[in-house]
């Protein structure tokens, strides 16, 4: 009697059986539906791809022949003009006819008119032949025969070459260069700074009077050369030598520039 279940313990081993079942029952259905699915996939019929447009086929219409125009109708020529064609055209010569022979009539008035007279040339005296006069002989050529050969055109005449400038002697130029230093102004800056120079100056010299001055070697320094062109045109230039005046002498000379003096 011991072994056997109470009731309590039944009841106990069935609370613990439901939530098996229920557990297990749920698990079949869950793989049905997955079955299920499965099946459904796998039996499905194929789809269908989509179809590609068929191309279409355009017909283009014969293009419409252009119609003909109608052959324009000559209008009518009017009576004048045919009438002026008509005038324009050349008339027929009228055909030669042979001439005529001469009527009976005509030929009996032939011979009655008589014939004219016929004058008997008068004699023409003889012209008279006077006796010629003698040709004169023709003159003879006083000028003189030219020559066969051309003459040769002159040589032209050659320009007459330029003159050289006028010199001068060493007499004046040693009084022109005296008279330009002595003219000379030193720069008072330049003294200052101990600058020394030379500066060789160009210019034209005419009875006493300089011009056309211009520096041909620069000192170097600017205010030297200044200075000296300065010097060239203040300066009491001598008159010119003997045989010289009135005429312009080209002269090149140097201006020197030292601290001994003014030059």
């Amino acid at each position: 009697m011991s072994s056997m279940p109470t009731v309590a313990q039944r009841a106990s081993h069935s609370g613990t059986r439901k939530p098996l079942y229920a557990s297990a029952a749920l698990a079949l259905a869950v793989e049905a539906l997955l079955l299920a699915g499965v099946g459904a996939w796998l039996i499905r019929p194929p789809i269908a791809a989509p179809k590609r447009p068929e191309p279409m086929t355009i017909t283009l219409a014969p293009s419409a022949v252009p119609a003909q125009k109608p052959a324009p109708i000559p209008a009518p020529v009017p009576p004048a003009a045919v009438a002026a064609r008509e005038v324009s055209k050349p008339l027929p010569k009228p055909a030669m006819q042979p001439p005529r022979a001469p009527t009976a009539s005509q030929a009996r008035v032939a011979h009655v008119v008589p014939p004219r007279p016929r004058t008997q040339p008068q004699p023409q005296p003889k012209p008279v032949v006077s006796p010629s006069a003698p040709t004169p002989a023709p003159a003879a050529n006083t000028e003189p025969a030219q020559s066969a050969a051309p003459t040769e055109p002159a040589p032209a005449s050659r320009p007459a070459p330029t003159p050289a400038p006028a010199r001068s002697d060493a007499s004046f130029e040693s009084a022109l260069r005296a008279a330009i230093q002595a003219a000379l102004r030193y720069p008072e800056s330049a003294r200052m700074e101990g600058t020394t120079g030379r500066t060789l100056v160009a210019f034209v010299y005419r009875d006493g009077a300089v011009s056309d001055i211009r520096v041909v070697t620069s000192s170097g320094m600017g205010r030297l050369d200044h200075a000296a062109l300065a010097a060239v045109r203040d300066a009491a230039c001598p008159p010119p030598p003997h045989g010289l005046e009135g005429k312009s002498l080209s002269e090149q000379l140097w201006v020197d520039f030292t601290l001994d003096g003014k030059g």
